[in-house]
């Protein structure tokens, strides 16, 4: 079958090559449920690039151009079928048409998608001199040693994309990371580019070295099978034990109409809360009366109708509230500081205590460029307000600077980034560190229409449960929220998109080490000593042609 395949693609061009090379990148994004396809999303760009690598025809300066226009064809196919939600985006809150939104997605977040397949495949391509077997362990070395380091905007990785919701190999993400597990399905492949290179090319290269290597291939497959498994047991195995907390998460699902609280009079916003303390009440009665554990009441990103540290009157309905039915909560809200150069705003996530006082702040860290931002606006003034004209809806807002930990009680300690903060690679893994036992990401996706966007941010949680191994609450104003716990496994339903409801959960917090949270810079490290290793071990490779 897999030869009947190769015979196939043999004399297929290589602009079908790249485009199908990027149908199947898109379709490895999370929403289609076909995750899988990343094992082989790669390989006909890796076909590509090895025709341009045997054409000695080419210069370097040559082959440089052709695989970077081959990794941008990719990419930008791949954000077009991958990330429908950008495009969306950029037609609702940029007021963009569709023909212009499609473009900016291509061409915007595209070349990103580009770039990280340059970094992470065509360098060392380009480098090697020979092709044979040994230049694609170093390949895969490479590859994991820089991918995690690839600049891009909203942080996924190969891997994660590919094995989201793999359950047993999933866990060995607590030890590589969700980029290390591309080591399996970037490194199955490159084991196809090799049968590829002995069946199709006819390279003269051992069919014994060849057998070795899947034989590899298949004991880490193993490895990482049973990690996975010991894993899962030793931490189910006491799924009461830790502190409790009674937790009722709200989606409201409030229009982004009703959510632009700057154009509502303040009868509209006190309708708006008292939904929200009506929900409260309703998502509270689903636990014992009788519960002894600290509750905590959580509303998603802009959902509360105002600015709750500058409006009083609004302020005093959620004290009372907190006081009466002795419950913290934890919302959302904007602020702002007055200077001298006019308001600087803030996205910020409260908690407020028992007795109705402000027990924690946390400041937005991660900002959307053109939605939360003006890239060197500071530099470029007059670009700056051509943007705010044309993108009515923007917020400008300043970055936070501390990965603040809420604290309940010695040990009830918690997180709240708040919505694409999740994708930054590192911001849940220095709250974890600082103490963090559980994280609650505060979310409003209402831009982004009845797309993917829901399971990309659900995707990219999944993974941060696992590397830092603490439970995570996805609460989305309009969907899909959900609890999932350290295994990166739902332990409440999921609500449905733009559904109204709520989630109410008694959870056990608990320290789980993390190897990938603690010592990041030790599997990196690990990573670059391998292909150091693989440098020097296959230095005379590259002088033989066929690399016996």
């Amino acid at each position: 079958m897999i030869y009947s395949f190769f015979k196939k693609l043999k004399n297929c061009p290589s602009w079908c090559c790249v485009l199908l090379s990027g149908i199947l990148i898109g379709l490895n994004a999370p929403g289609y449920h076909t995750q899988l396809v990343g094992m082989i999303s790669l390989f006909p760009l890796f076909l590509v690039m090895d025709r341009v690598h045997a054409n000695y025809k080419y210069t370097l300066k040559q082959k440089f151009g052709l695989i970077l226009v081959a990794c941008w064809g990719a990419g930008s196919v791949a954000a077009l079928v991958g990330v429908p939600w950008l495009s969306y985006a950029a037609h609702t809150f940029g007021q963009f048409s569709w023909g212009i939104a499609l473009f900016v997605t291509a061409l915007c977040y595209g070349s990103e998608v580009a770039i990280v397949l340059f970094i992470c495949f065509a360098i060392p391509t380009l480098f090697i001199r020979q092709r044979g077997y040994w230049d694609l362990l170093l390949r895969l070395s490479y590859f994991l040693t820089v991918e995690p380091f690839c600049p891009r905007l909203f942080h996924w990785s190969f891997g994660g994309m590919t094995f989201t919701q793999f359950p047993w190999l999933s866990q060995v993400a607590d030890v590589v990371g969700s980029p290390g597990l591309g080591l399996y399905n970037i490194g199955f492949s490159l084991l196809l580019l090799l049968i590829w290179r002995l069946k199709i090319e006819q390279l003269s290269i051992s069919e014994k070295v060849i057998r070795r290597l899947i034989v590899s291939y298949l004991v880490l497959w193993a490895i990482g099978l049973t990690y996975g498994v010991w894993r899962i047991q030793s931490l189910e195995s006491h799924p009461n034990k830790g502190a409790p907390l009674d937790i009722a998460a709200i989606q409201p699902n409030f229009s982004y109409q009703q959510l632009d609280s700057g154009f509502m009079d303040f009868p509209v916003r006190l309708g708006n809360l008292r939904e929200l303390l009506k929900d409260s009440v309703h998502a509270l009665a689903k636990f014992p009366t009788d519960s002894p554990h600290p509750r905590l009441i959580i509303w998603p990103e802009s959902t509360y109708p105002g600015p709750y540290l500058k409006d009083i009157a609004l302020q005093s309905a959620v004290k009372h509230f907190a006081s009466f039915y002795q419950t913290s909560v934890l919302l959302h809200s904007i602020d702002w500081d007055e200077t001298s150069s006019g308001r600087r705003f803030y996205s910020v996530a409260l908690l407020i205590g028992t007795d109705g006082e402000v027990k924690g702040r946390y400041n937005k860290i991660f900002r959307i460029p053109f939605g939360e931002y003006i890239p060197a606006a500071d530099f470029f003034p007059s670009y700056a307000n051509l943007v705010r004209k044309h993108i009515s809806h923007l917020s400008e807002l300043e970055k936070g600077r501390e990965y603040t930990v809420f604290q309940l009680s010695d040990e009830l300690l918690f997180s709240a980034p708040i919505c694409f903060d999740v994708f930054s690679p590192t911001i849940v893994r220095n709250m974890s560190r600082n103490g963090a036992k559980l994280a609650v990401n505060l979310s409003n996706l209402i831009w982004f229409g009845k797309t993917t966007a829901s399971d990309h941010l659900e995707m990219t949680i999944r993974w941060k449960a696992i590397e830092n191994r603490i439970p995570v609450l996805l609460v989305s104003n309009n969907g899909k929220s959900v609890f999932i716990n350290a295994l990166g496994e739902n332990i409440s339903e999921r609500l449905g998109l733009f559904d109204k409801g709520s989630l109410s959960h008694t959870v056990f917090l608990k320290y789980h080490f993390s190897l990938y949270r603690e010592y990041t810079w030790l599997v990196h490290i690990t990573f670059a000593l391998f292909l150091t290793v693989a440098i020097i071990l296959g230095r005379n490779s590259f002088k033989i042609v066929n690399c016996q």
